[in-house]
């Protein structure tokens, strides 16, 4: 039963009423505590039944009502005493979804809701939401704390509740008569409360504690079964001596943690019958005891598998569809004028802000979270939100946390109690906020984002990324990242373990990564859980993050890791995009033989002054293409190493030079780990994580939109290499002693109090200025204001400003 805010905090008082009226003057053994109806309306019926009182008399002295009187009347000639106790009021919800957030709580204790969210539809359960969920959660004692205490407690209210449920439900076979009420009033034979209640009321007229023993031999109730009785009284006051039901089941009882174990096998693969659970699962218990669990829950009536944890393990499919798919275009060129049509407004806070920042400036410290709105704006995020995310965020706001988290990656805070506990509030006025958002609003606010929610937000950053010229895709490579969890209970988060790269297995969950070897940036990054491996994973992840954006037909190579050995994974990216593929391979059994015959008839060459090649062409026995298979052994250590190719046409040599364009990933990953802190997800479940990844995807190309339309040369290397976010957050975006106001335009002004001897600040000034003539210096969440930069060297005594781009 799940009950109100109201009726949860009047069980909450009766311990407390209960003590204090023990240690109150009187009895020992108290009978009656403070603010309970239930004493009223029985002792007003006895003095009327029993004690021939008028009921004109028992209302004047009570002050109550003679109808209410009647009620009374009326409901203990049905129910007996069991009918004057206090109404309840309870939210109707339906029964299965409160068993099912009851299985996963008593299954695992520090699951989040996320889980009940997914498994509520897939069960074809009505009426679940978030707020739902941790209601029933608090109801049943699964509350923040945790508490085994909270859990008996709430445990044994539930099934008084259920048992009183019963006893309503019976048909009633008292002896009561309003003709003869005298006689009729007491009934022990038929009304086990009532003969405990008249039992307490005996006891508490006792002043000594010798008196007690007659008392009890005259209720006929043993002793031990008193004090048990009582305690009950002392927890849950008249409501604990209600005769309780008892549960009781025939046959084998399965677990919680096999009973949840079955229902989510089963949602992710349909065609597990009864008979092929058991081999799956290795239990040694009857067909029956795992049919129970399929017939409760209606698992026969799936058809369709679900994912709950990312990805779901599928055979290879036997013919690759050649169809070429639906090129997605971003939200923000489908819906240029959402924000007007849908009436978005600006935070009322912000705009407050935005007024005393009229006549007042304020002291900022990171202004890189204010400039990097103008380009995180350009990529779509308002539009694709309202477009692709849940409906509680598509609230009457402009802005999100997913604006603010992404600005807070940027800025340089590692972690959310990095940002909540900092002081400057750059990050929050970016994010059109006048003040930063505490822990609990991320944390609620993301919890509505499932998976296709997640995956639909990605491919729209993708395509617009596509769109502004940041990706190409011409030549891409694919990777996989171990990210080891540091929950406390991975178990519980459902996480699977991997390897890391010492080869130990570790809880962790693995983000899946496509790259844009060319230009150097993400294309797309997707939670994977840690037993996934390529076969399972890859094809899904191609489909639905890959070609979904880039045209098969634009792809010319691919770059794949060690994860993706395999035949059918080859075949797959060979002939779903047609381009070449290139990649190192795992030395599986296969891999293994293939290396034995090229040691043995491949014509070795020197590569470098350390290694050694050769090669040798294999047939691929699915479509019989040729595939060159090259090995390269360390001279000196006479370690091996295996690569592979489509390229016929290339060199053992050339294949792998070629196969050093697939480094800029592995670099990448460095630099979302160091700069963007990839591995600080917010949250453990697996959505949340995921929301982290769609957040670092959105902050790298925010720094890539940023730096290519400011092309600072001083940024890059005599090689040709891009500097890191790092670089520029040293420059001019963290740690800068500036000031924020408003220029008479109405947009906002960067004041850098400190100079600019790399004249970099200057630069950006003057893009600035130009992109403010193009119409692109703007910020919806801002309420289209823009952003200029003024330069001043506040320790230069002869000259104090500095020459800019801007002047009040």
């Amino acid at each position: 039963m799940v009950l109100t805010n109201s009726s949860l905090e009047y069980f909450l008082a009766i311990p407390y009423r209960t003590r204090v009226a023990m240690t109150g003057p009187g009895s020992a053994y108290p009978y009656i505590y403070d603010e309970e109806p239930f004493f009223k309306g029985y002792n007003a019926l006895k003095e009327i039944w029993a004690h021939r009182k008028s009921k004109v008399f028992v209302s004047r002295h009570l002050k109550i009502s003679r109808d209410k009187i009647k009620e009374w009347e009326d409901i203990f000639l049905r129910y007996g005493t069991l009918g004057l106790l206090k109404n309840l009021s309870v939210i109707n919800i339906p029964s299965q979804l409160e068993k099912l957030v009851v299985l996963i709580k008593s299954a695992r204790q520090h699951e989040c809701a996320s889980l009940a969210l997914k498994l509520y539809p897939a069960l074809n359960i009505p009426g679940a939401s978030l707020k739902t969920i941790r209601h029933i959660c608090r109801c049943h004692g699964y509350g923040q704390r945790l508490n085994a205490k909270d859990r008996e407690y709430f445990s044994g209210l539930q099934h008084i509740l259920s048992s009183i449920e019963v006893h309503k439900s019976k048909s009633a076979t008292y002896i009561r008569d309003k003709k003869n009420k005298a006689k009729t009033f007491f009934d022990f034979e038929h009304d086990a409360l009532q003969q405990r209640i008249e039992l307490f009321k005996s006891i508490s007229e006792c002043e000594k504690g010798r008196q007690i023993r007659p008392i009890l031999k005259k209720f006929g109730v043993n002793s031990n079964r008193y004090y048990e009785l009582r305690a009950r009284y002392t927890r849950y006051g008249v409501w604990g001596i209600i005769d309780l039901i008892q549960i009781t089941k025939r046959g084998e009882k399965i677990s919680p943690e096999l009973e949840l174990e079955i229902i989510e096998q089963r949602l992710m693969d349909p065609s597990l019958s009864a008979r092929k659970m058991i081999d799956k699962l290795d239990l040694k218990c009857s067909r029956s005891n795992v049919q129970k669990v399929y017939s409760k829950w209606r698992l026969s009536q799936i058809k369709e598998p679900v994912s709950l944890r990312g990805v779901i393990s599928r055979s290879v499919p036997a013919k690759v569809a050649n169809d070429s798919l639906q090129i997605i275009t971003s939200a923000r060129l489908r819906f240029p004028n959402l924000i007007e049509d849908n009436n978005l407004k600006v935070n009322r806070c912000f705009s407050e802000l935005v007024k005393r920042l009229s006549y007042k400036k304020v002291n900022i410290n990171n202004p890189g979270a204010l400039i990097s709105a103008l380009f995180l704006d350009g990529l779509g995020v308002v539009e694709a939100i309202h477009t692709y995310g849940p409906k509680s965020s598509r609230s009457s706001e402009i802005t999100n946390n997913i604006i603010v988290n992404v600005l807070r990656i940027i800025a340089g805070f590692p972690t959310i109690h990095d940002f909540v506990s900092n002081s400057d509030r750059s990050t929050a006025i970016g994010s059109g906020l006048s003040l930063n958002p505490k822990k609990s609003r991320f944390y609620d606010s993301l919890d509505e984002l499932r998976f296709e929610h997640l995956e639909k937000l990605r491919n729209d950053a993708a395509s617009q990324a596509r769109e502004l010229g940041l990706i190409y895709g011409n030549e891409i490579a694919l990777d996989y990242h171990c990210d080891q969890s540091d929950s406390r209970f991975p178990g519980n988060k459902k996480m699977s373990k991997a390897p890391d790269k010492n080869g130990n297995l570790v809880y962790a969950h693995r983000p899946q990564i496509i790259w844009d070897s060319i230009t150097n940036t993400i294309i797309n990054i997707a939670y994977c859980e840690g037993r996934s491996r390529a076969p399972s994973a890859l094809y899904e992840f191609c489909e639905n993050n890959l070609y979904k954006i880039i045209s098969p037909d634009a792809i010319h190579e691919i770059y794949c890791d060690s994860e993706y050995t395999g035949e059918k994974q080859i075949v797959y990216l060979f002939i779903r995009s047609e381009s070449e593929v290139t990649m190192c391979l795992k030395q599986n059994p296969k891999i293994k033989k293939w290396k034995e015959e090229t040691i043995k008839k491949g014509k070795w060459e020197s590569y470098g002054e350390k290694y050694k090649i050769a090669s040798l062409d294999f047939t691929l026995a699915e479509t019989r293409k040729p595939f060159r298979f090259v090995v390269k052994v360390n001279i000196e250590t006479n370690a091996t190493r295996c690569f592979g190719s489509t390229h016929i046409d290339y060199s053992a040599k050339k294949i792998l030079d070629t196969y050093h364009i697939r480094w800029p990933i592995e670099t990448g990953i460095k630099e979302l780990i160091k700069d963007y802190y990839l591995n600080l997800p917010t949250g453990t479940s697996p959505e949340k994580v995921e929301t982290h990844y769609y957040c670092v995807m959105l902050a790298k190309l925010t720094i890539d939109y940023f730096r290519s339309v400011l092309c600072e040369s001083k940024w890059r290397s005599p090689q040709d290499w891009e500097c890191t976010l790092q670089t520029i957050r040293s420059s001019i975006f963290s740690n800068e002693n500036c000031e924020l106001s408003l220029n008479d335009s109405g947009d906002f002004l960067i004041t850098y109090l400190d100079g600019d001897p790399l004249g970099i600040k200057l630069h950006l000034a003057q893009i600035l200025e130009k992109r403010k003539t193009m119409g692109l210096n703007k910020v919806s969440w801002w309420g289209n204001r823009g952003m200029q930069i003024k330069v001043k060297d506040q320790f230069d005594f002869q000259e104090t400003d500095v020459k800019s781009s801007h002047s009040n």
